[in-house]
């Protein structure tokens, strides 16, 4: 068995073995350890790696740190570079929604706004519209809550925007 294990509270890159024909756990690390560092490896090793072996049900049993092995360092710069591109991705993600947002609320205002103004021209001319006209304002309406509702959460009907003495100006 063969796993490289990546300690992110030292960064800390390990290359653990574990040899069944004499029972024992190698490890190696891409730069010097601590005491400290070494203490805490060893008993992840100890409570996590053993556990998945023999380890403890064969006498004797050997825990052995073999130094430093440079060829670690290409790992724990890949590892590096892979989280940074899972980082970015997300972050990227994060933005375009974010920015998604934003067009759909200000659209939604837009359209609003839009539909508000159609609505007080409706208002300001109730002595009576033209069949042309009233057409006119009525197809323009369809396609303001058409419009407003592709950027809304809230769908609309062409029904609820207007009141019913709006809608028999343009019925």
């Amino acid at each position: 068995m063969k796993e490289l294990l990546y300690f992110s509270t030292s960064d800390l890159m390990i290359q653990v073995n574990y040899r069944a024909e004499n029972n024992s756990i190698h490890y190696f690390s891409h730069r010097k350890l601590t005491v400290g560092e070494r203490v805490i490896v060893e008993q992840y090793l100890l409570t996590n790696i053993a556990l998945k072996t023999d380890y403890y049900k064969k006498h004797p049993a050997i825990l052995n740190y073999l130094g430093i092995n440079v060829k670690l360092i290409k790992d724990l710069n890949q590892f590096h570079l892979k989280n940074t591109i899972k980082a970015l991705k997300e972050k990227e993600g994060e933005a375009e929604d974010s920015v998604r947002c934003l067009i759909n609320e200000s659209m939604t205002n837009y359209y609003f706004e839009q539909i508000g103004s159609v609505i007080l021209e409706l208002r300001n001319s109730k002595n009576g519209l033209p069949e042309e006209k009233r057409l006119a304002y009525k197809n323009q309406l369809v396609e303001l809550i058409d419009a407003y509702n592709v950027y809304s959460e809230r769908q609309v009907a062409f029904e609820e925007v207007l009141s019913e003495e709006l809608l028999s100006l343009i019925e």
